[in-house]
């Protein structure tokens, strides 16, 4: 046994030790490794550490270790895929991330002469965790500022943002690319007459039935106010008018319950397929299309799809 087993400062040193032949043979272990990984030096020494631990890659470490060697020099050793080089179960109780120990390590020449090389052990749980948290949080972040507030649907900044990569990915793959724009009828009526909470919910519940009678791959966006649009890949004129139309028709059925009784209402909605000679590769004139077929819907009447 190395006299560095009983030494001091090895078994004091708040991170794992393990000093290896060049046989990847176990000479070192420390404290601290017995203490997380419950297996005591005893039980360990002489052992090679890939048959001990066989999820490590042998390869690599050699490479490694004959690295280290000729240059003489302290190295970093990736842990990817699993991050960690053993596995210790992280001991982390408060918003707890990783079921193991994040590890970083150094391996350094321990012994020229012997060939001996001493692998750091560093663990670095608490950064990764915070990392996650914070990445975790940025995503969250983005996903409400893609968001309208109120219906929780895609904003009209996003709607620009995600119609431009549409249109573009429908122009590589030769498929169509249409949109639905609706309002709600009267909206100012059912506002004035039943107040702004009234007139939220039933801009909200327009929003969950646009959600149902789409795709999840196609974009429900509030523009504003009482209006929406939808963006539909690859979907054919026949079958635009018919969701359209679907739309219209459970809008109609729905019955929201107010203090002044149940009320009603209805939508209106143009629709229209993106035509490269029309729209010279630009959504926005699609949507100006779908936009004159709306009005064209509330001048005969409303509660009516039209199709540019």
């Amino acid at each position: 046994m190395l006299e560095i087993n009983n030494d001091i400062i090895f078994n004091t040193i708040d991170n794992g030790i393990i000093i290896l032949d060049e046989d990847l043979n176990i000479l070192g272990w420390n404290n601290w490794l017995e203490i997380r990984t419950s297996i005591d030096k005893k039980d360990i020494l002489n052992k090679n550490i890939c048959e001990e631990f066989p999820y490590i890659n042998k390869t690599k470490l050699k490479r490694k270790f004959k690295s280290v060697l000729v240059t003489k020099n302290p190295s970093f050793y990736s842990v990817d895929p699993h991050k960690y080089l053993i596995r210790i179960k992280s001991n982390s109780i408060v918003g707890k991330v990783y079921n193991n120990m994040r590890q970083d390590i150094t391996i350094v020449p321990y012994d020229l002469e012997k060939r001996y090389v001493c692998l750091y052990i560093y663990d670095n749980t608490k950064f990764y965790e915070t990392s996650s948290k914070l990445e975790k949080l940025n995503e969250e972040l983005v996903e409400l500022s893609n968001r309208d507030p109120l219906t929780h649907l895609f904003n009209r900044r996003y709607f620009n943002e995600i119609s431009t990569k549409m249109l573009n990915l429908a122009n590589r793959s030769n498929h169509s690319l249409s949109t639905i724009v609706l309002d709600i009828d009267n909206f100012k009526a059912i506002n004035d007459k039943y107040g702004h909470s009234t007139g939220d919910k039933v801009i909200v519940e327009t929003a969950k039935v646009l959600e149902k009678s789409v795709r999840k791959s196609d974009i429900v966006s509030r523009f504003g106010g009482e209006e929406f649009i939808i963006l539909l890949y690859n979907v054919a004129i026949a079958d635009l008018e018919n969701i359209a139309e679907k739309i219209r028709k459970n809008v109609e059925e729905l019955s929201i319950k107010t203090p002044k009784g149940h009320i009603k209402f209805t939508i209106s909605a143009g629709a229209t397929k993106y035509d490269c000679d029309f729209d010279i590769n630009k959504i926005e004139y699609t949507i100006n299309r779908a936009d004159k077929a709306l009005y064209r819907a509330k001048e005969l009447g409303k509660n009516k799809v039209v199709i540019y």
